[in-house]
């Protein structure tokens, strides 16, 4: 009786993981456009920041419009730790914390990230111009961390949040595309 409770859930691990696999296949190596006109917010403020296009490495986080956007706006202190890092390689390293809230939350999401004041800049993607641009975007949530070279091709994939092994993985590839001028070398 309990192996065919078991069965099905080990079937959908499987359709899980191999669709994760092909989703993390199909995105690796893609060129991502990240618009240079998006709305910044840091510390709670409205801002103008430089082109950080230009830096060799950046990780991507993009929080999408189905997720809770205020929710996740209220847990971006957990991103300390990798905010320190990025301060501390300023001009090659950064990260661009991405939300594509839906048009009837934006008012929610600028209310959030006012009184929550994370000391690092926040983009709000107001008119979905992210996605629009980039429709290979991968569906699975975990996959809504990636970094990129200085060319913004997709050098590696995952939320390094809560997984040290994948942060230390990160923090590798990061100072390797550093190294190449800004590219990842060929294996």
């Amino acid at each position: 009786m309990k192996f065919s409770y078991i069965l099905p859930l080990l079937i959908f691990c499987s359709c899980t993981n191999n669709r994760l696999v092909k989703e993390i296949e199909q995105f690796m190596g893609q060129q991502i456009i990240v618009p240079v006109d998006l709305n910044a917010v840091w510390s709670g403020r409205d801002t103008v920041l430089i082109d950080f296009t230009e830096v060799p490495a950046k990780l991507v986080v993009w929080y999408d419009s189905l997720m809770c956007n205020t929710c996740q706006v209220s847990r971006m202190s957990d991103w300390n730790n990798i905010v320190e890092y990025a301060d501390s390689l300023s001009q090659w390293f950064s990260v661009i914390y991405l939300f594509t809230p839906p048009k009837e939350d934006v008012s929610k999401v600028n209310a959030a990230l006012k009184a929550d004041k994370f000391d690092y800049p926040v983009f709000i993607d107001l008119n979905a111009d992210f996605v629009r641009q980039n429709p290979q975007l991968p569906q699975s949530r975990q996959l809504h961390s990636f970094l990129l070279d200085r060319n913004n091709k997709v050098v590696l994939l995952g939320n390094p949040l809560h997984n040290p092994a994948l942060w230390a993985l990160y923090k590798s590839t990061v100072q390797k595309v550093i190294d190449n001028d800004g590219v990842l070398p060929e294996k």
